[in-house]
């Protein structure tokens, strides 16, 4: 990686999404890189974000909601990420990170900000379930890694999990 690095990590508010962060977090103390954190939503949770607003406000159920607006949904992931990165990063001011939020094709998105961004490494975190269970899953994630125009670095799920609280 050269000047001006660029680490790219997308999430999913998962605990594999946050074991990757986690690991990506400590990268850039050696490497002075800035972290990109990355979130793609679909349109498809326009309909359901609908639906849970509804029932909290109490509001009548039609037969076919309508969506939201695309913009309100993604203003609202963008939010979320504040308490998804802070929880997951001890302390993210020694970190410049930037957060993403994008709308669309999941594998798509990263693959489009991974190059219109100039990402010199992308960190994605991964279940640790056996290969023959999720071949099909793992097709398609092989297929947008070897599109991927950097390297990737899979950061499997060992040990403890992020969010290791005292009972």
């Amino acid at each position: 990686m050269n000047r001006g690095r660029k680490i790219l990590v997308p999430v999913n508010f998962s605990d594999d999404s946050a074991n990757g962060l986690n690991y990506a977090a400590s990268l850039p103390e050696e490497t002075q890189a800035e972290l990109v954190v990355l979130h793609v939503t679909q349109k498809k949770e326009a309909r359901s974000f609908l639906n849970f607003l509804a029932a909290m406000e109490g509001w009548p159920m039609p037969n076919n909601p309508t969506a939201i607006p695309l913009d309100r949904l993604v203003r609202k992931k963008a939010l979320d990420l504040y308490p998804f990165i802070e929880k997951v990063i001890r302390n993210p001011g020694r970190v410049k990170i930037r957060r993403k939020v994008a709308l669309g094709h999941e594998e798509e998105k990263i693959l489009g900000v991974a190059r219109e961004e100039n990402i010199d490494l992308v960190v994605l975190g991964m279940q640790n379930k056996s290969f023959f269970s999720n071949l099909m899953h793992r097709a398609k994630f092989l297929k947008m890694i070897s599109r991927l125009p950097c390297p990737v670095l899979l950061k499997p799920a060992l040990g403890k999990p992020w969010r290791s609280t005292p009972a």
